[in-house]
């Protein structure tokens, strides 16, 4: 089995410096045929030159873009990439150290059950969100109350949460060129198509951490996208 971890980049030098060695650690200790891709929309801070250097060490491969694009888009970067490298299973992970990547020998245990989607949930027994302000957790809330509410997804319980794994046959499947959203609405929009195409999609317990260094890309035009795409999806 071939894993890629697709991890969308923006200002996030310092986290990548502790991120990537943390990962190919775990793919080591647990035999993990697996690369990293970094999708870097041209950081101010140099991400892209910690990067390369790591590059020296480390399978990773890096999209440099010539702006800042967008989460979703990012993400549809490196999937592309991950599926034209014949990867079996494509992770998606944030950047700045909130997911926990000791996590991803228990997604793939997950997808090796049977399973076409794994996401990581702070809400399901045995997860937490740690270090995050009530307002926060209630935009996390109310993101699963939409996400269930008004889109109709029952079966998942933290629909915004970005730690997920797939296998390559669910990403061929639904149209990545037809996703539109980014941030937020992102994970909402492709979890939605991904069950709309029949996928088998599991639930599995994370620790989420607050970022360790610098600033979160969050805004409130996320919430009012993310909300619009939940409407989308409904009437889909």
């Amino acid at each position: 089995m071939k894993v890629s971890i697709v991890v969308p980049t923006y200002n996030e030098r310092e986290n990548v410096k502790q991120l990537i060695p943390l990962i190919f650690q775990i793919f080591k200790e647990n035999k993990i045929n697996g690369n990293v891709i970094i999708v870097d929309d041209n950081s101010p801070d140099g991400t892209a030159k910690v990067i390369k250097k790591l590059q020296e060490k480390y399978p990773i491969i890096l999209i440099e873009r010539p702006k800042k694009m967008g989460l979703g888009s990012a993400y549809i970067a490196g999937f592309k990439k991950a599926l034209e490298n014949e990867s079996d299973v494509i992770f998606e992970m944030d950047s700045d150290l909130s997911h926990d990547p000791t996590e991803i020998p228990n997604f793939i245990e997950k997808i090796n059950d049977g399973f076409d989607l794994v996401v990581g949930s702070r809400r399901a027994e045995g997860g937490e969100s740690i270090g995050r302000n009530w307002h926060r957790k209630l935009i996390s809330w109310g993101g699963s109350f939409v996400g269930k509410r008004i889109a109709g997804i029952n079966n998942v319980n933290d629909i915004p949460s970005g730690y997920r794994a797939y296998k390559k046959d669910v990403l061929k499947r639904i149209d990545l060129e037809g996703i539109k959203s980014s941030g937020f609405a992102f994970q909402l929009e492709t979890l939605g198509k991904c069950i709309k195409t029949g996928s088998k999609v599991s639930v599995i317990p994370i620790i989420f951490r607050e970022r360790y260094s610098g600033k979160s890309k969050f805004s409130m035009r996320e919430i009012l996208s993310f909300f619009l795409t939940a409407i989308k999806l409904r009437l889909s």
